[in-house]
């Protein structure tokens, strides 16, 4: 069950009346870092971007932070949406992509690892190339504090897709995925969990659609301060990229 709460859904349309990008922000048990990086959406956004909160049925006060952050901020494009049960990343995607306005979409870890003010660069990156999807590749940018099997194991995962497919992509983990909107809804992915960057990341290229990198910065931070990917995730990721590799999709972007 997917609770909308309305009535702290705030609508500011730009000049132009058009929301240029939808940030998402899925939360689960964040308490200590969501005040923080709302603040920090918050001075890249303005009015120009969207900004789409789906708390995942945090236990920890995570949702009162967030509703008292948007009823602070009222210059903002901001709604808040809250799942009745845990369902995951993947279903707080799903949830977001339903409700986003933006043309293009983003997603926002609630945690401090990505800077949100690369963002806008990655936007910018994408109307320069015309791009239907640019990853924010912490490989080609800056990485600070990221686990050595961490590291591994995304070398890995890069080198996987990059054989499967016979293209380059140095970072198909990174949160900072910018895809167009439309492209992304005729995906219909299907992922609940972190299995959703596979699944992204096999449909975009199977689709024939450039997936272009631009580089980010990156603080990781360790399972004591939150991180929630464990190896199970990670065997999940390798059957899946083969998985997707040989099944058959249809999508209805044009």
């Amino acid at each position: 069950m997917i609770l909308n709460i309305n009535f702290l859904r705030i609508d500011l349309m730009n000049k132009n009346n058009k929301i240029e990008l939808t940030i998402l922000i899925p939360v689960y048990n964040e308490i200590k870092t969501i005040k923080t990086i709302l603040q920090k959406v918050k001075n890249i956004a303005k009015n120009e971007y969207e900004i789409i909160i789906v708390d995942d049925c945090s236990k920890d006060g995570s949702a009162d932070v967030i509703k008292n952050f948007i009823k602070l901020n009222n210059n903002l494009n901001t709604a808040l949406f809250t799942h009745a049960k845990n369902l995951g990343k993947g279903a707080a995607i799903k949830t977001g992509l339903k409700n986003a306005r933006g043309k293009y979409f983003i997603i926002q870890d609630a945690d401090l690892e990505y800077d949100p003010n690369d963002i806008p660069k990655l936007l910018t990156y994408a109307h320069k190339n015309k791009a239907k999807a640019v990853y924010g590749s912490r490989f080609l940018g800056n990485i600070h504090g990221m686990l050595f099997m961490n590291y591994l194991a995304n070398k890995f995962y890069n080198y996987l897709v990059s054989f499967l497919y016979l293209v380059k992509i140095t970072d198909m983990h990174t949160c900072y995925k910018l895809v167009d909107t439309e492209l992304l809804r005729s995906f219909n992915l299907k992922a609940n969990g972190f299995d959703y960057a596979p699944e992204l990341i096999s449909k975009l290229l199977k689709s024939k659609f450039k997936v272009y990198e631009y580089p980010v910065t990156f603080h990781g931070r360790t399972k004591k301060q939150g991180k929630k990917i464990n190896f199970r995730d990670g065997i999940t990721c390798s059957y899946l990229l083969l998985r997707y590799r040989f099944e058959t999709f249809k999508i209805s972007f044009k």
